[in-house]
């Protein structure tokens, strides 16, 4: 599965192609909108809430803890491994 994380502070998106993208064009191009939605929901399924429509960012903060974040990774390799 191609993958592409940007990333601004501590503010992310997670794109399903193959680098980040340049503008919408590229993105409404070449995005695989199907396996985000997919992504999103098992995400959700699993307890972590990511905003379940395609190309929306996600967030850390102070209020999450390191055990909330190990936690976070730990569902988001088993949802990106059953892609």
């Amino acid at each position: 599965v191609a993958v592409a994380v940007a990333r601004q502070g501590s503010a992310f998106c997670v794109y399903f192609m193959d680098r980040e993208p340049c503008d919408w064009h590229d993105l409404a191009q070449h995005h695989d909108s199907k396996v985000d939605e997919h992504y999103r929901m098992e995400l959700i399924k699993q307890g972590v809430y990511h905003f379940p429509l395609p190309t929306k960012q996600g967030s850390i903060c102070y209020a999450h803890a390191e055990s909330d974040i190990d936690q976070t990774l730990e569902i988001t390799e088993r949802v990106v491994a059953s892609l």
